[in-house]
């Protein structure tokens, strides 16, 4: 299933992918998963935000998700 996924900016230094982009993941895949995959570290998220509301990481991705994933601040 695809989901739709924005990481932003700040999580670059972990070497992850950041920006607006699309994936494929299976059944069952969680927030979680999600960020081991991208390799940002849970203790750096701030908020993930899943279809406009604000989401654990226990949270199961649906087909066609949209998610952001943003530190705790932001700014400069």
């Amino acid at each position: 299933m695809r989901i739709g996924v924005e990481v932003n900016d700040f999580f670059e230094k972990y070497g992850g992918k950041t920006g607006k982009f699309e994936m494929e993941i299976d059944p069952g895949f969680n927030v979680q998963k999600l960020l081991q995959k991208l390799n940002i570290p849970q203790d750096r998220v701030g908020f993930v935000i899943v279809n406009q509301k604000r989401v654990d990481f226990d949270y199961v991705f649906s087909e066609g998700d949209e998610v952001h994933i943003l530190p705790f601040a932001i700014g400069g």
